[in-house]
């Protein structure tokens, strides 16, 4: 996401404190050449910090195309800006054991910082080398002792001992993962939301304004509010339980029910369920209720991006949508990323995948927000690379030459001509 030296669309550039970042990209790529793997490593990735371990075997996932990474390791590294501050991230993960995770303070025209080094040696201890600024009295420095010692496990993440270290860089790490990286995948459902438009009145008035321009037929989204017992019914005791033990440490609880969003909050002494319907106007004007997943695939994929158009505009917040064409008009799609590039007030980050070759427009975007990712036929590896690196003249047809395969990244049809189907008709 860094920037070229390109003039376009300078609105496109935010600071990061010591560097500029862009706000979007989008990455095209024929079927099967890596796009959805791209997002799903950045997904594991948060879903390791997240959790604070590693909880399967990393081998089943290594890539199965060359024998040679049977015996390598998984590496992640991201590197990404909060609070004007560029932290490099990074793991080395095999089986289910970390062997190196690392973080520093990206020094981006000087040398890193360290923040923190760990690192499992050929006996099997855990080794931890800490900044100095973070071991200044004999209790820190007997904290990092213990944890080489027993209280970090192989398969535990030291990002994950947060609430023992008390660092502030740390705790700014795991605070952009947690709220700051939001993936939405095309069975992501309405997960974000739900949760925004029961906990944000403004995000709500958004929502029903921008559906009005959708010609969908819905003419608000409405919330509806059950008592918890009346919701659940006879569901299993356990189950309730554990909901109600979650609603101790945190008055507002999401959960997926029946594979419903719904969210579990305490509202005048009582607890309540609320969730999310959609109104349309009968025949005679008046609002009758929907289930979301009564709606259209194409309402739902609406819906399901909405958080990420509305956090775009307010928040610094990075989104990363899987194939964001599915099932939306080409023109709708085209006319809701065209105007939120052109917002010169959007403070987040927009980066997705599609197939929609109407958005390759040097109009919406700069060339280096513009990505193609190509297997290379030999090894079955995903390069990805910009648009940039063509150089192409501003006023060329991006999209007429991508479909043409000028540059890459497209599927290779030549064979099909020759494809005599018939043959195989009995």
């Amino acid at each position: 996401m860094l920037p070229s030296s390109l003039k376009t669309h300078k609105h496109h550039m935010y600071s990061a404190g010591k560097v500029d970042v862009l706000k979007a990209a989008a990455i095209y790529g024929a079927n099967g050449a890596g796009k959805s793997n791209l997002i799903m490593a950045i997904d594991w990735l948060k879903d390791l910090v997240t959790s604070g371990k590693v909880d399967e075997d990393f081998n089943e996932l290594k890539f199965k195309l060359n024998k040679t990474n049977q015996e390598k390791p998984v590496s992640f590294e991201i590197e990404f800006s909060f609070a004007d501050t560029a932290y490099i991230y990074g793991l080395v993960i095999d089986g289910n054991s970390i062997l190196e995770e690392w973080l520093y303070e990206s020094g981006v025209t000087k040398d890193d910082i360290l923040i923190f080094e760990r690192k499992l040696t050929p006996t099997g201890k855990i080794s931890i080398k800490m900044a100095d600024k973070y071991l200044k009295n004999e209790k820190e420095k007997l904290l990092i002792e213990l944890m080489e010692e027993n209280l970090l496990k192989n398969n535990e993440l030291f990002l994950g001992k947060s609430e023992n270290l008390n660092n502030k860089d740390i705790n700014y790490v795991r605070l952009w993962f947690y709220h700051r990286l939001i993936l939405i995948f095309p069975d992501t459902k309405f997960d974000f939301l739900v949760r925004a438009l029961v906990s944000v009145e403004k995000f709500s008035k958004f929502v029903n304004e921008t559906l009005e321009t959708f010609d969908t037929g819905v003419s608000e989204l409405d919330i509806e509010t059950t008592l918890f017992e009346n919701f659940f019914g006879e569901v299993d005791e356990k189950l309730k339980n554990q909901i109600l033990y979650n609603l101790h440490s945190d008055n507002f609880v999401p959960y997926e029910f029946d594979g419903e969003v719904v969210v579990i909050s305490k509202e005048n002494e009582k607890i309540v369920v609320k969730r999310v319907v959609s109104k349309h106007k009968d025949n005679v004007g008046n609002n009758i209720s929907f289930e979301l997943d009564e709606e259209s695939d194409g309402t739902q994929r609406l819906l399901d991006i909405m958080p990420a158009l509305y956090d775009m505009l307010y928040l610094d917040f990075t989104y990363i949508i899987d194939e964001i064409d599915q099932s939306i008009h080409p023109a709708l799609l085209h006319k809701l990323i065209s105007k939120i590039m052109a917002d010169d007030t959007t403070k987040g980050q927009l980066i997705f995948t599609t197939h929609e070759s109407n958005l390759l427009d040097l109009d919406i975007f700069r060339q280096d927000e513009i990505w193609f990712a190509e297997k290379d036929k030999t090894r079955g590896s995903t390069q990805l690379y910009s648009l940039s690196e063509y150089k192409p003249r501003y006023d060329l047809d991006i999209r007429k030459g991508y479909l043409k395969g000028r540059f890459g990244a497209i599927p290779f049809l030549a064979n099909l001509d020759n494809l005599n189907w018939h043959d195989h008709v009995a």
